[in-house]
């Protein structure tokens, strides 16, 4: 468990579950309010609620009633160490134990308050230090850093863009196996072909072949657009 920095002693897993999703919301750039928290945790509004009132008084986040709530300094050095845990977790199951990356969140949750920092950096070595989890989220550092989220939605792209898939929509495991069943992770290229412009539809061609998605994947997809220099 990680240590509460305001009380040196160690955090509940209650806790450590509330900042780490704080931290992902505002990694997108989105404001954290007490619904979309509860709803990620499945848990009601007025537990959040309850919840972000101890970890303001406790120093580990800002929290007004209708302003939602963000991360102090040492909330947001609490979370990046639970969220790294959580990543490295995920990149193990999926890389060493070929679990799909639609469960992994499910069972790293469960895992990341038992195992010991010791543990965690020794299955970070044996993985050969991985960049970002399966989903192509950045790990943050040991001493907290994390590198900026890559790519912008694939439904910015126009017919005849290329461009790599750097990122996906974490929070929906159906989601998640739709996309690992067509082959759309981390690293694919893709090209758009075609975008049907009554309703948003885009044919993409990747290297398994050539495919139609909707709205809901491509706000799902995060991609860097590729540049032909010729």
């Amino acid at each position: 468990m990680v240590e509460s920095p305001e009380r040196n002693a160690p955090l509940s897993a209650s806790r450590e579950d509330y900042l780490a999703d704080i931290y992902r919301i505002q990694a997108v750039g989105q404001s954290v309010n007490t619904g979309e928290v509860a709803q990620r945790l499945g848990v009601s509004a007025a537990s959040t609620s309850a919840m972000f009132k101890r970890l303001a008084q406790e120093g580990l986040v800002h929290y007004e009633s209708y302003n939602g709530v963000w991360l102090t300094k040492n909330g947001e050095r609490a979370a990046s160490h639970i969220v790294r845990r959580h990543r490295v977790i995920e990149r193990f199951l999926t890389d060493m134990l070929g679990i799909g990356w639609e469960r992994v969140d499910e069972f790293a949750n469960r895992m990341e308050h038992a195992f010991p920092d010791e543990v965690v950096e020794a299955i970070e070595r044996l993985l050969g230090d991985p960049d970002t989890c399966p989903h192509g989220y950045p790990i943050p550092g040991l001493d907290g850093e994390t590198a900026a989220l890559a790519g912008l939605p694939a439904e910015t792209l126009a017919a005849g863009d290329h461009a790599v898939i750097r990122r996906v929509d974490e929070t929906d495991p159906e989601l998640l196996l739709h996309l690992r069943e067509r082959g759309l992770m981390p690293g694919k290229a893709i090209a758009v072909v075609a975008v049907n412009q009554v309703d948003g539809t885009r044919t993409l061609r990747t290297g398994d072949g050539t495919l139609v998605v909707g709205q809901r994947i491509a706000r799902s997809l995060f991609v860097d657009r590729v540049v032909d220099d010729a």
